[in-house]
C-alpha cells in the first residue's frame, strides 16, 4: 500500500480548494435553473465567479481548466433563450467537475509512493 507525498498533498489541498469553488457554481448553476424571477441577476453572478474561478484556476496551474472557465464566463454573459443557456451552463460545470476528478486521481497515481521505492 503507497502513501502520497507531501508535494501530493499540496497539490490535493489546491485542487480541494478547486473543487469547492466548482461546486458553488453548481449551485448557482441549479439556483439560476429553478429561478422563477432574476435569472439575469444570477447569470451575472455566475460570470462574476467563473472570472474569479479563472484566476484561480490558473494560479493553481490547471491551465486547461482557466480556458474553459473562461468560456463559461462568455457563455454566463450571452443572450440567449433560458433553456438553451442552462444546457451550457450545466454541461460546463459538469465537464469541469469531471475534470477535476480526474485531476485528482491522476494527482494520487503520479504522487503515490510504493514501500519499495521508500526503501530504495
Amino acid at each position: 500500500m503507497g502513501s502520497i507525498t507531501p508535494r501530493g498533498h499540496a497539490k490535493l489541498a489546491r485542487l480541494a480548494e478547486v473543487q469547492r469553488t466548482a461546486q458553488s457554481l453548481h449551485g448557482l448553476t441549479e439556483q439560476f435553473a429553478t429561478a422563477r424571477s432574476g435569472e439575469d441577476q444570477i447569470a451575472r453572478r455566475i460570470k462574476r465567479r467563473y472570472r474569479h474561478f479563472k484566476l484561480k484556476l490558473m494560479a493553481a496551474g490547471f491551465d486547461h481548466l482557466s480556458q474553459l472557465a473562461a468560456s463559461m464566463e462568455i457563455a454566463a454573459g450571452r443572450g440567449s433563450s433560458r433553456r438553451t443557456k442552462t444546457r451550457i451552463l450545466r454541461d460546463g460545470v459538469a465537464s469541469i467537475r469531471q475534470q477535476l476528478e480526474a485531476e485528482e486521481k491522476g494527482i494520487i497515481r503520479s504522487e503515490t509512493v510504493e514501500h519499495q521505492e521508500k526503501t530504495e
